[in-house]
């Protein structure tokens, strides 16, 4: 028998949602606070590359315990090289994390109808938003393209009065919105594919230990390279963060070669693009919880980001390279395989490696 505070109190009343029952459990929901929970991840992954392993804590004994080994044991041995690739790959599925809840909580605020019978509910509207991703983007955008203010409605409580700093916050958050789409959507360089691997059976390859740089040609001689050719004048680096390579066939599959995909992954600013959609996320989740509880705020309900001008999607990730693309397999049913090259920030580079002219050299000094 369960003793103290009943968690949430509720009772089926048939097969649809009841209104009561939709306003207990969106009265639980709103409670939430999403920001802090993106915020404590954010934090967690930067403090683990900036500060030394420790295994000295009560957690790790306590997972050593219910593992069956010493605290001590060199079960989880690892490199810090081995540790940033860890951490890049964590980084990336976070960042998409926080794309995909602010895109679901937008479609649950905007474009969700409740099943036949059951009364409307966020909580129930998110946990039934499309399996499709591209599904809950096309509604969404179709639902927003029907009414220019619904996005404001959605993303601030009634009553609020538009100040120019609302309305740049609000220009704000439609660029992340658009930015956590691509991330989500796109087919050029598949993001959402990468996410994919790493979600399902961490199929992918992780390297930190290989550095791709455009140096010019005649600074290579006599099979040395001069390590001056690497100066900021005369070389640009490409692939000097960890990267993350897969295997993918883009949108339609069924008729598409597969292709080998790397994403480059500066963790600092994957972790600043995830918090910039939290926040995002957050605005939208206290407008809505603000509206649900109309006259009956709670005092522990989650305060509102500040609506201060967020970054740009571009400032952000600056000009560096995104990722690479190359074909593996010529389609299925005829045709050319798509162009290799790389991505930036809003472009794309044709790129083909010659890898009949490739050669040897060691750097020198110089």
């Amino acid at each position: 028998m369960w003793n103290g505070v009943v968690y949430i109190e509720i009772q089926p009343a048939g097969t649809a949602l009841t209104e009561s029952q939709a306003k207990t459990l969106d009265d639980e929901f709103f409670l939430a606070r999403p920001l802090n929970y993106f915020n404590a991840r954010i934090s967690e992954l930067l403090h683990a590359a900036d500060e030394p392993e420790t295994r000295t804590n009560a957690a790790v004994s306590e997972f050593a315990l219910a593992a069956g080994i010493n605290p001590s044991d060199t079960s989880l041995q690892f490199t810090e090289d081995e540790q940033r690739l860890q951490l890049a790959v964590d980084a990336l599925s976070l960042r998409h994390h926080a794309a995909e809840s602010l895109t679901r909580f937008l479609y649950a605020a905007v474009a969700a109808q409740p099943k036949p019978g059951d009364a409307r509910c966020t909580w129930l509207a998110v946990e039934q938003s499309p399996t499709s991703i591209i599904q809950v983007v096309d509604t969404t955008i179709a639902a927003l393209g029907d009414d220019n203010d619904k996005f404001l409605r959605a993303l601030y409580a009634p009553g609020t009065v538009l100040s120019q700093e609302k309305c740049d916050y609000a220009n704000s958050a439609v660029k992340w919105l658009n930015h956590a789409s691509r991330l989500l959507t796109g087919n050029e360089l598949s993001v959402n594919a990468g996410h994919n691997k790493v979600k399902h059976g961490l199929a992918l390859s992780t390297r930190g230990d290989i550095r791709i740089d455009f140096i010019e040609a005649d600074e290579i001689s006599n099979g040395e390279i001069p390590l001056s050719a690497f100066a900021t004048s005369k070389s640009a680096p490409l692939f000097d963060r960890p990267f993350l390579t897969y295997l993918n066939r883009p949108h339609p599959s069924k008729s598409s070669g597969l292709e080998l995909t790397s994403l480059r992954v500066d963790m600092p600013i994957v972790l600043a693009e995830a918090w910039m959609m939290a926040n995002v996320f957050s605005s939208l989740f206290n407008a809505a919880a603000v509206r649900h509880f109309g006259d009956h705020q709670p005092e522990d309900l989650a305060p509102r980001p500040p609506a201060a001008a967020l970054r740009s999607p571009a400032d952000v990730v600056g000009g560096a390279v995104l990722g690479y693309r190359q074909p593996v397999t010529d389609p299925p049913k005829g045709g050319t395989p798509r162009d290799a090259g790389l991505f930036f920030h809003g472009s794309f580079m044709p790129a083909q490696v010659d890898y009949g002219s490739r050669s040897s050299a060691v750097i020198s000094e110089g």
